[in-house]
């Protein structure tokens, strides 16, 4: 298993900045990383549900984020995903559009042919050079996904990218819009800082 560049996911499709930033800590004597919630925490809700679909209609799955409390069986401070691996066939040849849902009490119960789970309080690492290769990658502006896999295995590994003015620290990302097909490498504006975290489920 490879070790993890950093704990972190960022689900925000079309993202928008912030609503968990302020309660997570920053280390403010290490301006190169952050630790914050890979996808956007709950605002008061206990849960938020993302769902995905490939833009030529094929379900991709759900990511299920746990706020900080424990329930319904769900870990505190939890993403649980649940993949459709056969359309895993489509990564990198349709575009990702995510929606979402927050809800309080025992979350639904969701079932996937790939399921896993990761944390979603992570440390978001700077990178002047993509760390990261190969895979499908897409982008929504300044935020990048890279995935890894295929229908057979599942996936591998799972990037997020974010790139913003360096005066600024990196947000957590509420997963919502649409991610294009891109290809190679992420690269960093001038007068940008990129911030990446990479996990394996």
């Amino acid at each position: 298993m490879r070790k993890a560049i950093a704990f972190c996911a960022i689900v925000t499709l079309g993202f928008a900045a912030g609503c968990g930033a302020a309660d997570a800590g920053v280390d403010d004597e290490n301006v190169d990383s952050a630790e914050l919630a890979q996808l956007d925490y709950t605002g008061g809700y206990d849960w938020r549900s993302h769902t995905g679909y490939y833009t030529n209609g094929r379900p991709f799955g759900r990511i299920l984020v746990i706020g900080r409390n424990a329930i319904g069986g769900y870990n505190a401070d939890t993403e649980y995903w649940y993949v459709d691996k056969s359309n895993l066939q489509y990564l990198g040849s349709y575009n990702l559009e995510f929606s979402y849902t927050n809800g309080t009490g025992t979350p639904p119960s969701y079932s996937g042919t790939q399921e896993f789970a990761l944390p979603a309080i992570a440390t978001w690492q700077s990178f002047s050079s993509d760390p990261v290769s190969g895979g499908a990658l897409y982008d929504n502006g300044s935020v990048h996904l890279r995935l890894s896999g295929n229908s057979t295995n599942g996936i591998a590994e799972v990037t997020w990218y974010q790139t913003i003015p360096s005066a600024n620290t990196p947000a957590n990302l509420a997963l919502s819009g649409v991610f294009y097909t891109g290809s190679g490498s992420v690269s960093v504006p001038s007068g940008q800082t990129g911030y990446v975290v990479d996990q394996t489920p």
